[in-house]
C-alpha cells in the first residue's frame, strides 16, 4: 500500500511541475547590456512564466525575471525584466515566452534592435510584447485586390 500511494504521489508532484525550456543566460560572453520591463498582450501570465532573448543565431542574449506589478497602472498583472545582451549596437533580438502553465514556449511577434545602454519600459509603462509569430520564411504575403472581382460577397 505504501509502495502504491508513493508511486501516486511520484506521478502527481511530475505532472504538476511543468519543465522549464533550460535556455542559460551567458553574460560574460557579451559586452554591453540594456534592459527592457515588458507585459505581455493578451495572455495571461504566471509568474513562473520566463521571457527570453535570442539573437539571428539562436543563441540566448538574455533570460527575464517575472513578478507581479505591485503598483501602479499595471498592478496585479504579470510583468517581465529582462537585461539584453550583445557586443555591438543594431543586433535584432527576437523574444520567446516559456508559459510555465501550459508547459510550452510561445513565440513573440515583436523584436527589438539593440542600444547600448539603453532601457525600455518600466513599472508604469512597460513595453508591451505580442504572442505570434516573428516572420520568417512562413509569414503569409497576402495581398487584397479588390478591383480584380466584379462580385463580392460576406459572412
Amino acid at each position: 500500500m505504501r509502495l502504491y500511494l508513493g508511486i501516486i504521489y511520484l506521478i502527481v508532484t511530475s505532472l504538476s511541475f511543468a519543465q522549464d525550456p533550460n535556455w542559460q543566460d551567458n553574460p560574460g560572453a557579451y559586452e554591453f547590456t540594456a534592459s527592457m520591463t515588458a507585459l505581455i498582450e493578451g495572455h495571461d501570465s504566471a509568474e513562473g512564466d520566463i521571457l527570453a532573448a535570442f539573437d539571428a543565431s539562436g543563441n540566448v542574449r538574455g533570460v527575464g525575471s517575472s513578478y507581479s506589478a505591485p503598483f501602479g497602472p499595471y498592478s496585479g498583472q504579470t510583468l517581465h525584466d529582462i537585461t539584453l545582451r550583445s557586443n555591438s549596437e543594431g543586433d535584432e533580438l527576437t523574444f520567446k515566452l516559456y508559459d510555465s502553465s501550459a508547459d510550452e514556449v510561445l513565440n513573440i511577434a515583436d523584436s527589438y534592435v539593440f542600444a547600448i545602454n539603453d532601457t525600455q519600459g518600466d513599472l508604469f509603462d512597460p513595453v508591451l510584447l505580442s504572442i505570434g509569430s516573428s516572420g520568417g520564411d512562413n509569414q503569409p504575403d497576402w495581398q487584397d485586390q479588390p478591383g480584380t472581382y466584379e462580385f463580392t460577397a460576406s459572412m
